[in-house]
């Protein structure tokens, strides 16, 4: 069968797939990608799976995500991408992938690949606070643009894995996902925290509980996570993996200044001690923007506009008189001249 675009003068929505590797030793885990693009343009909105089946016919589906959590590194670059981990024998594995829009949720991006640094809001010099820019921000009706819905079916590489023992429960075997973009900032002399939950196993599922540490220190947090100061998290429950978490706390024993700035980062946890990486560490600075010269209000703003308006009026009243006199004094000298001729 050929197939061939529906339109010359539009280029067909492409979709591939592959994983990290062509081979894995039990218990390490492998990622399934699958790119779905027009062009050079990734393709968002859609339903990708992933479908793995081994030599037994055993077949595991997999909802493949482009939120830039987890096994994805980037959101919206439209790499939709998920760990795999479901081991049931040793040998060759299939993959396939299925991406497919459904009532117009797809959409092209229009905008090129943004800076992914730290966004600063400003710095301390010499003790006193710079504000730097605001950052600029894209709307989404501009930098995106509708397709139509399509379908595409496409089989990736295969792989082997090795080292699976009889009755192998990968579940019990490995941690959650290691949480990848923790934002915060402070809202008063609070801190809010926003990340997206990873899962029980890696990326699926339901972590136990999280631990957060918060720091006036990076490298505290950076080479001794465990020293850090704990914060009370028995309020907080993890939700489902890929969910958006939001958490907010007030740091204790802390004395809140402007430009008083603290590090935090997090690990999810499940039972049989199993806990995630150390997440990225996020920064939150207290910045009190400097306050504007306040213009006078009520009736002092009245008596002064009142006080203004009688000094121009009375400049107006004596420029007046002031040419009115010339004028005449003109006037005279011209008559008394014509006198003198005639």
């Amino acid at each position: 069968m050929t197939t061939r675009a529906r339109s010359p003068t539009t280029l067909p929505v492409i979709a591939s797939a592959h994983m990290n590797r062509n081979t894995a030793h039990y218990p390490s885990s492998m990622i399934v990608y699958a790119r779905v693009s027009q062009g050079f343009l990734p393709v968002l909105g859609i339903n990708v799976t992933a479908i793995i089946e081994n030599e037994d016919g055993h077949q595991v589906t997999l909802e493949l995500w482009d939120n830039g959590a987890g096994a994805d590194t980037v959101k919206n670059d439209g790499i939709y991408s998920r760990y795999f981990t479901d081991y049931r024998r040793n040998g060759r594995y299939s993959l396939k992938v299925h991406a497919q829009a459904r009532k117009n949720t797809a959409r092209l991006s229009l905008r090129q690949q943004q800076n992914k640094a730290l966004y600063i809001p400003g710095y301390v010099e010499n003790g006193k606070i710079i504000l730097n820019p605001p950052k600029p921000e894209v709307k989404d009706d501009v930098a995106e643009a509708q397709i139509d819905d399509f379908s595409r079916l496409n089989s990736g590489e295969s792989f082997i894995v090795s080292g699976v023992p009889p009755n192998s429960n990968p579940s019990q075997v490995f941690p959650p996902g290691k949480i990848t973009d923790l934002e915060a900032k402070f809202q008063g002399d609070h801190i809010q925290l926003s990340w997206t939950a990873p899962g029980k196993v890696l990326d699926k599922g339901r972590a136990d509980s999280y631990i957060i540490r918060i720091s006036k220190y990076f490298r505290e947090l950076q080479q001794d996570f465990d020293k850090a100061t704990l914060i009370n998290t028995s309020g907080l429950i993890p939700k489902e993996a890929g969910s958006v978490e939001n958490f907010e706390f007030k740091p204790e024993h802390s004395k809140i200044e402007n430009g008083t700035t603290f590090y935090i980062a997090i690990q999810a946890t499940r039972e049989a001690s199993l806990t995630s990486e150390v997440s990225n560490i996020a920064q939150a600075t207290k910045f009190i923007p400097p306050s504007l010269p306040s213009l006078p209000r009520g009736p002092e703003l009245g008596t002064n506009i009142s006080a203004i308006s009688l000094v121009i009026f009375g400049l107006a009243v004596i420029s007046y008189i002031f040419l009115t006199r010339n004028y005449i004094t003109t006037q005279i000298q011209c008559y008394a001249n014509l006198v003198n001729i005639y």
